[in-house]
């Protein structure tokens, strides 16, 4: 059709004719500029999505290699070295944790902290060998990534130069700081920096509990056999870096004259969930993981400031603090003379504080405790033990040790109360503990038989629920300033 109009002799054809013929190409070349811009506009956006498919396939080649970016400059570098990692490769990782650091930050100002961590980032980046990456990680924790040729040896070898470089004494003090280490296997124990860091700390876990100042591998069987107490012990830490423990008071009371001699301090923790918690619901975890050292230390140093604020305000006299000390403090070289220099900081005497041996026959026999405990005498502090040893070894014993106070543990008292076969046994332990000149104090008084029955044994210092739960700092300066009992409160109970 389009053929014969354009062949025809446009001086034979009618208007009409010519005006259709105009249309009909019009419209023919509207048609085919559609057909033209869906055709190209159809390849473009094929290209387009076979542009993007091939970006996201190259994407998830990517994040096969690396689950994310990390936002941690160290965590960062490791994980791009992994993203390059040919198979078969394998590579070392240690998360190493300083121990005891909380006495320093607590000792000292932070730029002292400061210096702290550079001297050992400063160690520990002179240590890397060539291609491997080191560096402090955030508060407490150093990195160290290992590539190399990769054994048993080298594994001991790195670990135990790690643990020597990190015990060279620090300039601040010339203290002695050791480090927990915990070792993770590229590709075996994690396949990002993240998942290699969150194993790392399970070992270091594993390795503060078994005594510190060690290196420890990680397996899976860990996670099984110490999740809910690793869990529990980074609570604990967060706690106190959110400053969440509280001092609480427990007064002992002098039966025949309604006094308060003394308090016993006692740590709660202020959990943001489960409320007011007891010793027994963190002590435990703090000491299996070894860090009851420097928590004890950081107890005290607390105890000491509110003893200095009381002291400002009130007319203490012969007054005095009881701290608990447990044996793995014992077992930290020099800890007497760090007791001795936190009171003279403030401005106190060791006389003002008595420590409360806990267990003393599982420190009886180790040199450090034992030295320990000679320079907390020497130094003037009270010194006072709860522990009547296997078979009530200390009726034997009493002559021999030279604490001035014996305390009656809530324990014995029951025995006592209840008319228990080794009743004769725990009175022989009091009858010689007042001829060797000590002061007997009984805890866990509840009731006014025990304490009429404390009396017949001769026994006139007291700490129980009967008196007083422990209390808030606040009730506990109200009890000092003014007592709730005098010379009359306990008469019908000991004539």
């Amino acid at each position: 059709m389009f053929d014969l109009i354009f062949l025809a002799d446009p001086s034979n054809s009618q208007p009409w004719e010519i005006v259709v013929a105009f249309v009909i190409i019009v419209i023919s070349g509207v048609v085919l500029f559609f057909l033209y811009r869906n055709v190209i506009f159809n390849f473009k956006k094929n290209k387009l999505e076979r542009e993007s498919i091939a970006v996201d396939d190259k994407k998830e080649d990517v994040m096969d290699n690396v689950s994310f970016v990390s936002t941690n400059p160290l965590l960062a570098q490791i994980n791009d070295d992994i993203s390059k990692i040919k198979e078969g490769d394998l590579r070392l990782f240690f998360a190493i944790n300083l121990d005891n650091f909380r006495y320093i930050v607590d000792s000292y100002e932070q730029k002292d902290v400061d210096k702290v961590i550079a001297e050992f980032t400063k160690r520990i980046k002179k240590f890397s060998e060539k291609g491997c990456i080191a560096g402090h990680y955030e508060m407490d924790i150093f990195i160290y990534y290992y590539k190399g040729d990769i054994n048993n040896e080298k594994i001991n070898q790195i670990s135990n130069s790690l643990l020597d470089l990190f015990r060279e004494p620090l300039k601040l003090g010339n203290h002695e700081v050791t480090a927990s280490i915990g070792v993770c296997l590229f590709p075996y124990d994690g396949i990002t920096a993240e998942n290699l860091l969150k194993n790392a700390e399970v070992a270091v876990y594993v390795a503060k509990k078994e005594g510190k100042n060690r290196f420890y591998m990680y397996s899976q069987n860990l996670i099984e056999k110490e999740q809910f107490n690793i869990d529990y012990y980074k609570q604990i830490k967060k706690s106190i870096e959110n400053d969440e423990f509280l001092l609480y008071y427990q007064p002992i009371v002098d039966v025949r004259t309604g006094k308060i001699i003394a308090l016993e301090s006692l740590l709660r923790w202020q959990h943001p969930t489960m409320g007011i918690l007891s010793p027994g619901k963190f002590l435990n975890v703090m000491d299996l993981t070894g860090d009851i050292t420097w928590f004890g230390i950081w107890g005290f140093e607390k105890v000491t400031e509110r003893y200095s604020i009381w002291k400002k305000s009130l007319k203490l006299g012969d007054f005095f603090i009881s701290i608990n000390l447990a044996p793995k403090q014992l077992f930290v070289e020099g800890l007497a003379r760090q007791y001795f220099e936190i009171t003279g900081k403030h401005g106190l005497s060791p006389e003002n504080f008595c420590l409360e041996i806990l267990d003393y026959y599982t420190v009886v026999n180790n040199e450090i405790a034992q030295h320990n405990l000679k320079e907390f005498r020497r130094y003037g502090f009270r010194m006072a033990i709860d522990d009547a040893g296997p078979n009530f070894a200390i009726i034997d014993d009493m002559p021999k040790i030279s604490a001035s106070i014996f305390k009656l543990s809530r324990g014995n008292l029951l025995l006592i109360t209840s008319e228990d076969s080794n009743t004769e046994k725990i009175e022989k332990v009091i009858s010689q503990a007042k001829a060797n000149q000590k002061i007997v104090i009984a805890e866990g008084v509840e009731d006014e038989d025990t304490i009429r029955l404390l009396n017949k044994l001769d026994i006139r210092f007291m700490q129980g629920f009967y008196f007083s739960e422990p209390v808030s700092v606040e009730d506990a300066e109200k009890m000092i300033y003014k007592s709730p009992w005098d010379m009359y409160s306990f008469n019908h109970l000991i004539k």
